[in-house]
């Protein structure tokens, strides 16, 4: 695979203006939140008066310095629009953004401390990168919501000068996404539909199953549009691609890789097979496998396969004895227990060790983790098996995940460089702020507690709150007037104000409010 790299390795090097100096980026506390190089890349199309942000990267501080180092060198332009940006995004971004990162945003926050290696030192024996990039940002995040929507392919904007023609490309890498381009420079912007790296169709952090095969036609539909007037491709991650026949061979293998994953996924499936059994005999066609750029650095063929899977089937095999399955303490006392002990089982888990059978190891030594977290050599030997795994993982995200799963097994010092908050982003609707609130409430101790609370959003409009049977449900009125009843609580405010007070700063000087403010007290801290 050499020959294939010398292309990349000039491509990711060709016109290189200038780099960060140093490559750090710090939070205004001198915490660095990006180092080295970034799991993302800020695009800027220069127009007419000023500059197109294109993809503004994970965190404040990130894009900041993006900007200022592309000012630097290209003169400081204005982000175009300057006191009017169009914000373009697909149709369903919003919705989408805030149903993957924030209703389940702690629980991906946990499994992607993992993913990224966030806890791992960079080092030959640690975070060697991500996949597609070297690190995620840990910087402060914020959301802005877009004011211009695409909501059909084809449709065309010109923003300062320039002309873009649009692709919208649902339930490829994200839900909502959009590719597009410009014409009269004859560069394809493809997002993540196409990168140096095979893609997550459900990536490891936990997020919704993609559509494969919707990835599939989609990638064909840009090559049709695009691909023969194309002279250069970008995309979210990586380095460009230069040349027309390149650019449409790339986009014809991304395309093939993902139909082939899924349609053969899909055939074993009707034979009979689980997504376990297809991942485990699936390989791609020669011409695939020698591909630099559908390598599983990223996504895998393994964990790919099963998602798809999983998308069609669920998460049940068809076996009745994975029906009811115990839970992982219950499961592991009985193995535990039928092995002669907890010694016994370490000892066989060093035999298949010794023999390289490292994944059934970690099998066996899971269940004594599981059933006594404090054994000393269970978690010391899981530790070093993990290891083992982690370093002949040629997937960045798994070798991530067994490594930062070693350190924790050996107990070393923790960090949570992407801590939690309870504050609701200034940028959502109250109806996002009411949905998050619903998913965060406690129902088995909200479970006999019923109650109604009613909020006037002064800049926005009127909605009860009604809680019973440990569910919260938010009710929108359909104009200015009162709901029907009696609440036991209302206050009326402006919708900033309400944030303050859902996101714990439950003081109500200033607010407008008639009957039990304990009620509006006891919903936070259900919710808190």
């Amino acid at each position: 695979m050499a020959s294939e790299l010398q292309p990349d390795f000039e491509n990711a090097s060709r016109g290189l203006i200038g780099s960060l100096q140093p490559g750090v980026v710090r939070a205004a506390d001198g915490r660095p939140v990006y180092n080295n190089d970034a799991y993302h890349f800020l695009h800027a199309a220069e127009c007419t008066e000023g500059v197109i942000i294109i993809d503004p990267l994970t965190s404040v501080e990130c894009a900041a310095a993006a900007l200022a180092l592309y000012r630097k060198h290209r003169g400081q332009r204005p982000v175009t629009g300057t006191t009017s940006i169009p914000l373009v995004a697909p149709e369903g971004f919003v919705e989408e953004a805030m149903s993957e990162n924030i209703y389940v945003g702690p629980a991906m926050r946990r499994r992607a401390l993992y993913m990224y290696g966030a806890q791992l030192p960079k080092a030959p024996d640690g975070q060697i990168g991500c996949g597609i990039g070297m690190a995620v940002s840990t910087g402060m995040t914020s959301f802005v919501p877009p004011n211009t929507m695409v909501t059909s392919t084809g449709e065309e904007r010109t923003i300062d000068g320039v002309r873009i023609q649009f692709q919208l490309v649902p339930e490829t890498e994200a839900p909502a996404e959009m590719n597009f381009f410009f014409p009269d420079h004859r560069a394809l912007y493809i997002a993540e539909c196409a990168t140096h790296s095979l893609h997550n169709i459900i990536t490891l952090r936990g997020a919704l199953v993609r559509d494969a095969k919707a990835w599939a036609r989609y990638l064909d539909e840009s090559l049709v549009l695009f691909g023969h007037a194309s002279d250069v491709l970008f995309a979210g991650h990586n380095w460009p691609t230069w040349g027309q026949k390149e650019i449409e061979q790339m986009i014809s293998e991304q395309r093939d890789v993902y139909a082939y994953l899924h349609d053969q996924t899909v055939r074993m499936m009707n034979q009979g097979l689980t997504g376990i059994e297809i991942a485990e005999t699936m390989t791609l066609p020669p011409a695939l496998q020698t591909a630099w750029h559908v390598q599983g650095f990223y996504g895998s063929v393994s964990h790919i396969v099963k998602g798809i899977y999983q998308r069609y089937m669920g998460w049940f095999d068809g076996n009745p004895a994975h029906l009811w399955e115990y839970p992982p303490v219950e499961n592991a006392r009985r193995y535990v227990a039928c092995m002669g002990g907890i010694d016994q089982v370490v000892g066989k888990a060093e035999r298949f060790a010794q023999d390289g059978d490292f994944r059934f190891a970690a099998t066996l030594l899971g269940h004594a983790v599981s059933l006594d977290p404090h054994h000393e050599k269970s978690r010391r030997t899981l530790a070093w098996v993990f290891e083992k795994l982690g370093f002949g993982a040629e997937n960045a995200t798994w070798r991530n995940f067994y490594l930062s799963a070693a350190r924790d097994l050996r107990g070393e010092p923790q960090n949570n460089p992407m801590p939690q908050s309870r504050e609701l982003n200034p940028g959502q609707s109250v109806e996002q702020w009411l949905t998050l609130l619903s998913v965060r409430l406690d129902g088995p101790q909200a479970a006999n507690e019923a109650f109604t609370l009613d909020i006037d959003v002064t800049d926005e409009q009127r909605w009860r709150l009604i809680l019973s049977n440990g569910v919260l449900t938010s009710r929108k009125a359909s104009d200015r007037a009162a709901f029907p009843g009696k609440p036991g609580f209302t206050m009326s405010l402006a919708k900033q104000r309400l944030r303050e007070i859902l996101s714990g700063q439950p003081d109500l000087d200033g607010v407008d409010s008639e009957g039990d403010a304990a009620l509006l007290h006891r919903l936070l801290a259900l919710t808190a």
